[in-house]
């Protein structure tokens, strides 16, 4: 049997974990990367290799790419989970290393993974690629206009590449989550959740195994003819 092989970047997170459990699921050997949190424990019958990633460190992410090029045969498909929030303020109090955080870690290292995984499958053909993005980067976001612009990137990021990579058989589409009820929202009281989920319209806040789902079929073979798309995981919300 050849399994196929996924590569997750940002293992660690909510989400990211999710993914990788649905992928284990389906038989796949997994890559996984983590920087200060632990990643979960993965049950599966496949190879399952862990990797410390410091977004933030170029010459690292390099290195690790260098070795998950010698470690895995090939890599069928990547997913992008890493993200920072921002905390809520007006544009004018916002400081220089918040701005250059939210960059570096939401949109310049997703740009540099890709680019490293683009170079140890360039030859192999068929890839696929998925980034976590945000609804956000289609409605707009008071006081987290760094965050949305970093989100907003992302999907012209996913645009461009879809034309650029396309001609070599890779594939790369965003998934976009609406208010999903994972620790990056812990800072919100119990009356906020309430009314996103009344703002949305299927009533509701998302979950974590709503966004990995979208994942998953993106990259998978009944998404073939599906490229420099953001998807909405959102319950309706960016219909408002």
């Amino acid at each position: 049997m050849i399994r196929k092989t996924v590569l997750i970047i940002g293992a660690s997170s909510e989400i990211g974990s999710v993914v990788a459990k649905k992928y284990a699921e389906k038989g796949y050997n997994l890559a996984l990367t983590y920087n200060k949190n632990k990643i979960a424990e993965i049950k599966s019958e496949a190879e399952v290799k862990t990797y410390k990633l410091d977004l933030s460190d170029s010459q690292q992410i390099k290195e690790v790419f260098a070795k998950l090029g010698q470690d895995f045969k090939s890599f069928d498909s990547m997913v992008f989970c890493p993200a920072i929030s921002q905390k809520r303020k007006l544009i004018l109090d916002v400081t220089d290393e918040e701005i250059d955080d939210l960059f570096e870690i939401n949109i310049k290292s997703a740009i540099k993974c890709v680019r490293e995984f683009s170079k140890i499958t360039f030859e192999k053909g068929e890839t696929a690629i998925t980034l976590i993005g945000s609804f956000v980067e289609k409605t707009g976001c008071s006081c987290e206009s760094v965050y949305t612009a970093t989100k907003s990137a992302m999907s012209g990021l996913c645009k461009s590449l879809a034309v650029e990579l396309g001609n070599f058989g890779t594939r790369i589409n965003v998934v976009a989550p609406g208010f999903i009820d994972t620790k990056m929202n812990n800072n919100l009281s119990t009356a906020e959740k309430e009314d996103m989920s009344s703002a949305t319209p299927l009533q509701r806040l998302g979950e974590s195994e709503d966004v990995a789902n979208a994942v998953l079929f993106l990259n998978s073979e009944k998404a073939s003819f599906i490229t420099g798309q953001t998807i909405y995981v959102d319950g309706g919300l960016v219909l408002q």
